[in-house]
């Protein structure tokens, strides 16, 4: 059987959607993923040609035919016997242990074998990846596994310093069923050429399964800018406004908010809640009769991250039952899923309407500890001229300001779709990447590692236009080997049907290592 036939047999593909209660989690496509030298090599081998197999990986996985897989170490072949045998479990196709101890295999009933081996490179961690079964992490990861570096895709453009990183993608989608576009601006990309590269890159321990990954090109106006709004908007910006007080509870933060400069406003959380709430207040002065929107570039702290990752945790080896029922369209467990997202909310965006008394406007949501982006909610039309004071309502903790704006609405405007017109990766098996990032039915999957070069021919004016990256796709976690020591189905439970208490019970745990988190994450980061 050929890898490319294997790939579309309606068991593998459900097999490889359900793969979340072992460590290394599949996409949906058996697309090899790239094996840069900082990377695990993960190697496909057929099996008729189970002689080849890698004898350094200290797993082995056997895909079988009929969906199910073996997760074996101490593993070994008898080409006699025609089987490989070892130490490990038998999990069906949704992942529910069959069988465990010492298995044996079949050759013939094999579709694929699966051997992954780290080669190293110049980065000063060490990692070992053990396919199938744990991941030995770096020390800090083991210092405090929640503060595991995690990201969904990164993207990277020329900027005025060089290649920097301008976005994530799809922060929010960590299954198949939550798959949904997201719009990034690539604020400070600054293309030395019509012809712009865009790298993305898979830095985590990580499935990403990328639908596709096209930039919206919009023209500004002369001297301005344009900025994206909510529900798929664009506005032409054409004038700023800086805020002439900017306060929160910890006094005067005007320094922090008033330019885009990478120096952030943020607070701690509450150490005996996490849902607790902050507010920010505003005022600008100077502001004209007409419409004007609020700009706020933020991105997330690591307590979401931290929080989903406890989740794991405590489903432990329930977390493929929680996937599946998930992808089998179960509403409660929807409904259950976004209750921990609901209770920790998003940036609310208030204005005074009279002396004391804000409404509410809208509501920023973007997820992800990465990347800011820039987004503009859109105020009421201004009667009058006079001071302007605008609130914000927020969880503590949360969130990392870097600038807010009263930004001068021109028209709303339509982008310019360009697709990618050419894509390179550093695995030459993967050789029709563009035609998977152009074919809407298609993925392309990355795994730990991976880098994509994505080119984009923009206008011939492109200077005059203002870019943006929208993607589509969905991400997975790979289990590690240290969360499954907190498996607790009733603290699990607890998150999804009564995400106050839970965040009230999980505060001191992530008060204790909030301070040194930010440090942890980054220097566990898998790709450097």
């Amino acid at each position: 059987m050929s890898v490319q036939n294997c790939s579309r047999s309606p068991a593998w593909v459900r097999a490889m959607e359900m793969a979340t209660c072992i460590v290394l989690v599949v996409g949906l496509a058996l697309a090899p993923g790239c094996a840069p030298p900082e990377s695990p090599a993960r190697k496909l081998t057929e099996s008729e040609e189970f002689a080849s197999l890698d004898g350094e990986s200290p797993f082995l996985k056997a895909h079988m035919m009929n969906g199910s897989v073996y997760v074996l170490s101490a593993w070994r072949v008898d080409e006699g016997e025609q089987v490989v045998s070892g130490v490990g479990r038998l999990l069906n196709v949704n992942r529910k242990e069959l069988d465990s101890g010492e298995l044996e295999v079949p050759i013939a009933s094999v579709a694929i074998f699966e051997t992954n081996v780290l080669q190293e490179g110049t980065s000063t961690q060490s990692m070992t990846v053990l396919s199938g079964l744990s991941v030995a992490l770096t020390g800090y990861c083991l210092a405090n596994p929640k503060a595991c570096f995690g990201s969904c895709p990164t993207f990277y453009a020329v900027g005025s310093e060089g290649m920097i990183l301008q976005a994530e993608g799809f922060s929010s989608s960590v299954a198949p069923s939550l798959e949904r576009s997201d719009v990034d601006a690539l604020y400070r990309a600054s293309p030395e050429a019509r012809r712009m590269e865009v790298r993305m890159t898979n830095e985590a321990m990580e499935t990403h399964v990328v639908r596709y990954a096209d930039v919206l090109a919009v023209r500004r106006p002369p001297g301005g800018r344009v900025l994206a709004a909510t529900a798929g908007r664009f506005y032409e910006v054409v004038g700023s406004i800086e805020p002439t007080k900017a306060g929160g509870p910890e006094g005067d933060c005007l320094s922090a908010v008033a330019s885009f400069d990478g120096t952030e406003r943020n607070s701690s959380a509450d150490g005996t809640f996490l849902g607790a709430k902050e507010v920010v207040d505003l005022e600008f002065t100077g502001v004209p009769v007409g419409d004007v929107g609020l700009q706020v570039a933020s991105r997330q702290s690591l307590m979401s991250t931290y929080l989903f990752y406890q989740a794991l945790s405590y489903l432990g080896g329930s977390a493929c039952e929680w996937i599946a029922a998930l992808e089998r369209g179960d509403l409660e467990m929807r409904r259950r899923f976004d209750a921990m997202t609901d209770a920790l909310g998003g940036i609310e965006v208030l204005v005074e309407t009279a002396p004391g008394e804000f409404i509410l406007v809208d509501e920023i949501n973007e997820s992800g500890p990465l990347a800011t982006d820039t987004a503009v909610v859109r105020l009421p039309h201004v009667q009058s001229s006079g001071p302007l004071r605008v609130r914000l309502r927020l969880t503590k903790g949360l969130w990392r300001l870097d600038y807010l704006a009263l930004a001068v609405l021109g028209d709303p405007v339509e982008p310019i779709r360009v697709r990618p017109s050419e894509v390179s990766g550093n695995d030459s098996r993967v050789r029709t990447p563009l035609a998977l990032l152009l074919d809407r039915e298609r993925f392309l999957t990355t795994y730990p590692g991976d880098v994509y070069t994505m080119v984009y021919e923009l206008p011939d004016d492109f200077r005059e236009y203002e870019l943006f990256l929208e993607t589509s796709g969905y991400y997975l976690e790979w289990m590690r080997e240290e969360w499954l020591a907190e498996e607790d189905l009733a603290k699990a439970m607890r998150m999804f049907l009564d995400p106050e208490g839970a965040l009230r019970e999980l505060a001191p745990g992530f008060a204790a290592v909030e301070a040194d988190m930010e440090d942890m994450f980054w220097s566990s980061r898998y790709v450097r």
